[in-house]
């Protein structure tokens, strides 16, 4: 339903991996074949040179667009160069995507995702590990649900915790702090606020999301 909101002659923003790093261009998309392809404008001139040299078959391009009117989201998807034609105009086939990712339009963009973290905190007994689900994120806080336990005390607000999760097989620690907490049943939500380096949130986010 996202894609059948963007109309031939859309703008969007494509994110095309390179060798150095990604390198990112805005074009018109043309228009899809349901389940088989995705066509997007590349012009023929000098200065895009660079751009189609690296639209090789089966490189990965990250599609990005912001839908007008009661969509009111951005979009991203990732797809793969099929082919790239030069006559009579400049066209970039790409594949179907898989899964499409939307975030609403607000101060701080947030993706939903299913991140799994331990969370360590004073409340927590030491030897033992808890586990929660990072619901969404955005580059200022996120929110995590937490099964409750009868040894697992719900931290009160502006409470201090670390969100540690593993990358590339180290672990990574977010400090952030507790904006508000909700009880629905046997699951505790937590609203945090990341107090830690943007970087370490930035990785986390180009990682998991393709709304980074």
């Amino acid at each position: 339903m996202s894609l059948r909101t963007l109309d031939p002659g859309d703008i969007v923003d494509l994110q095309i991996s390179m060798p150095a790093a990604p390198k990112r261009v805005k074009t018109e998309y043309v228009g899809m074949l349901v389940d088989e392809c995705l066509l997007f404008h590349i012009p023929t001139s000098a200065k895009w040179i660079t751009i189609r040299d690296a639209l090789t078959v089966g490189n990965d391009i990250v599609v990005r667009s912001v839908l007008e009117g009661s969509a009111g989201q951005v979009i991203a998807f990732r797809v793969k160069v099929l082919k790239l034609i030069s006559k009579p105009s400049g066209l970039l086939v790409t594949s179907f995507p898989k899964r499409i990712e939307s975030i609403g339009l607000r101060a701080a963009k947030r993706a939903q995702l299913g991140i799994a973290v331990n969370l360590r905190a004073s409340v927590y007994p030491e030897d033992e590990t808890v586990s929660g689900i990072i619901l969404d994120i955005s580059s200022k806080g996120c929110r995590v649900a937490l099964q409750l336990k009868p040894n697992w005390e719900v931290m009160i607000d502006d409470s201090e915790v670390h969100l540690v999760y593993n990358l590339d097989g180290k672990d990574i620690s977010l400090k952030a702090k507790v904006k508000n907490h909700k009880l629905e049943k046997d699951i505790v939500y937590y609203g945090l606020a990341f107090d830690c380096d943007d970087k370490l949130v930035k990785t986390l986010l180009s990682r998991h999301t393709l709304l980074a």
